[in-house]
């Protein structure tokens, strides 16, 4: 999804990217000189002054036996450092070509280095957001998520397909024949209701949402719809929440309703001044408006969405689908549908689509 009033896509600046892979081979450099000189020099016990009739000064390495004068011993450190350092120098190499060759990124070698943390790429900047230990983890294997030829991910318990299989659509599918989708195993649809403007702050309807809702219902698709919000206020984000519960209410909407919040990167934007707590403000506002219609209320969002926009402590009992593109997925907390690629191919649709995977059945609430 990740769209705002049109689809973009960001570039990554080349010069960040160099300054970025230059800074964290000087950090790992330095880091591997130390631990070098460390295993080569100071493990305890190795150097002991003797005891007895040995030379005054002289000092024993009692695994190997050898006896060094403390002038012996300085030189035998500098050229141990040395010698580290090269050997330091051959391992970065080395790391680095198998990181290339195996085409990882600056962004995944940091999640490995730092596990205790949430790490992400955004605004020109790495940010490493601790995991806070209160909120709800994922509950299943990740190692049970399984891609098909096709690049479709289910998740399996032993050989069967636990998980449910989905789309997200708005206008920008077009015209879309539902029995195909239907007869191509997916069994969800979430629809985008409308938006808000971030430029004119208007509520507008998304201009094929009546007929993908009509069309998903009557091929046997559960649905549930998303709307993508600039409000910047309590008051506009519940006039959001009921905009859709108008929309809805000749539909059998048996699926969440859910709430899109994410980064509008023009700086018109009307959402750019807000703080995080003003925003998570305005989406509890909205989901509670949901949650007082019988409905289950969702939020959606990203990495930045979940870790800097919002107060994600103050949402967690809310249901959450998370996009991340990837066919491994990265997110520590606990989430009902994963939007997992924006480019997969379905039949009864031209072009692309938003897949996503809902980890298990589920009875949702609604009227």
């Amino acid at each position: 999804m990740m769209e705002t009033e049109v689809k973009t896509k960001k570039k990554r600046n080349p010069l960040l990217a160099f300054n970025a892979v230059i800074s964290t081979l000087s950090l790992c450099c330095s880091l591997t000189v130390l631990c070098l000189f460390i295993l080569y020099l100071v493990r305890p016990g190795i150097f002991t002054k003797p005891q007895g009739a040995v030379e005054a000064g002289t000092i024993i390495n009692t695994e190997t036996g050898a006896h060094y004068t403390e002038e012996e011993l300085l030189v035998a450190i500098s050229d141990a450092r040395e010698e580290g350092s090269a050997e330091a120098r051959a391992i970065l190499k080395n790391e680095i070509k198998n990181m290339y060759m195996n085409a990882t990124s600056i962004v995944q070698e940091l999640r490995l280095l730092y596990p205790d943390d949430i790490v992400y790429y955004s605004d020109g900047r790495y940010r490493f957001v601790p995991i806070d230990a209160s909120i709800p983890a994922f509950p299943y294997d990740k190692a049970n998520l399984q891609a098909d030829e096709n690049g479709e991910i289910a998740y399996y318990e032993g050989d069967k397909v636990t998980s449910v299989k989905g789309i997200d659509v708005s206008k920008y599918q077009g015209e879309i024949d539902w029995e195909k989708v239907a007869e191509s195993g997916v069994e969800f649809a979430i629809i985008r209701a409308g938006i808000r403007g971030y430029g004119t702050g208007e509520i507008v309807e998304d201009a094929t949402f009546q007929d993908n809702l009509k069309g998903a219902t009557d091929a046997g698709i559960d649905v549930g719809v998303y709307f993508f919000s600039q409000a910047i206020t309590e008051e506009e984000a519940i006039e959001e929440a009921n905009f859709i519960l108008e929309a809805i209410s000749d539909y059998d909407v048996t699926y969440p309703i859910a709430l899109d919040v994410e980064e509008v990167t023009d700086k018109s934007a009307r959402t750019n001044g807000l703080t995080a707590t003003q925003r998570t403000d305005c989406a509890v506002a909205f989901l509670e408006t949901i949650r007082e219609a019988g409905y289950t209320p969702m939020i959606y969002g990203n990495l930045k969405s979940f870790c800097d926009m919002l107060e994600l402590e103050r949402v967690q009992d809310y249901q959450r689908w998370f996009a991340f593109y990837d066919k491994e997925l990265y997110f520590p907390y606990n989430i009902a549908i994963w939007q997992y690629s924006d480019s997969g191919v379905i039949d009864g649709i031209e072009g692309t689509v938003d897949l996503n995977i809902m980890f298990e059945p589920t009875k949702w609430d609604h009227p």
